[in-house]
C-alpha cells in the first residue's frame, strides 16, 4: 500500500513536473525580485508591511504564546502540540492557496505578489552568524517549496477543466476527478515535506526563546 502511494505521486510529479517547474520559476523569480528591491522601495511600503506583519504577530501569539515557557523548556508534549498546530496551518494555508489558483486571476496576488513581499521581508533578516540564518533558511525551504507545488495543483484542476485533453480525456467531468487524484498525491507530498518542517520550526523556535528572542515573529536568532 506505501508502496503504491509513492508510486502515485512519483508518477503525478512525472506529468506535471513542468507546469510546477513553471510556476516555481515564477514564485523564485518574484522572491528574488523581493530580495533585489527591498531597500529600494519606499518608507510608506515598508510600513504597511510592517503593520501586516504586526498584526499577523498578534494572531500568531494568540495561538502559540501559552506554549512559549513549555517550548522554551523543552516539554515534549507541548512541542509535539505546537508541532501539529503548524503542520495544520500550513495545509490550511495551501489549501487557500489551491483553491484560490483554480481560478487561475488570484496567481498573481496570492504567488507573485506574495513571494515579492516575502523576498522583501528576507532582505531586512540580520542573523547573529552564518549558521543561524543558514538554519533559518533552510527550515523555511521546507515550507516556501510546497507553495508552488499548492499552486500548481489547482492550475492543474483549472487547466483539466477548461481543455479535457490537458489530461488526454474527452469528458470535462473526467478530466476533473483526475485532476482532483493528482492534487490528492500532490498534498501526499506536501504533508510529509510539512510535517518535518513543522518539526524543524518548534526546534527552531527553541533555539531562539533559548537565545533571548519570543518567536514571534519568528526571525533568526
Amino acid at each position: 500500500m506505501k508502496f503504491d502511494i509513492l508510486s502515485r505521486v512519483s508518477e503525478t510529479l512525472r506529468r506535471l513536473r513542468w507546469l510546477i517547474l513553471g510556476v516555481a520559476l515564477l514564485y523564485v523569480a518574484s522572491v528574488m525580485t523581493g530580495l533585489a528591491t527591498g531597500h529600494l522601495a519606499p518608507h510608506t511600503l515598508h510600513s504597511f508591511l510592517a503593520e501586516s506583519d504586526r498584526n499577523q504577530a498578534a494572531q500568531v501569539e494568540k495561538v502559540f504564546g501559552r506554549f512559549r515557557e513549555p517550548v522554551r523548556a523543552g516539554q515534549a508534549g507541548a512541542m509535539v502540540t505546537c508541532s501539529a498546530l503548524v503542520l495544520t496551518l500550513n495545509l490550511i494555508g495551501n489549501l487557500s492557496n489551491t483553491l484560490t489558483s483554480i481560478l487561475i486571476l488570484p496567481i498573481p496576488l496570492t504567488l507573485v505578489l506574495g513571494g515579492w513581499c516575502q523576498g522583501m521581508g528576507l532582505s531586512q533578516l540580520h542573523p547573529s552568524s552564518f549558521l543561524s540564518g543558514f538554519l533559518f533558511m533552510l527550515m523555511g525551504a521546507l515550507e516556501w517549496i510546497t507553495y508552488p507545488v499548492a499552486t500548481a495543483a489547482g492550475l492543474n484542476v483549472a487547466l483539466s477543466t477548461l481543455f479535457p485533453q490537458w489530461q488526454a480525456v474527452a469528458s470535462r467531468w473526467l478530466a476533473f476527478k483526475r485532476a482532483c487524484r493528482d492534487a490528492a498525491c500532490l498534498y501526499t507530498l506536501m504533508a510529509l515535506l510539512l510535517a518535518i518542517q513543522a518539526v524543524c520550526e518548534i526546534l527552531y523556535v527553541r533555539k531562539v526563546l533559548l537565545m533571548g528572542g519570543t518567536a514571534v515573529p519568528l526571525a533568526p536568532y
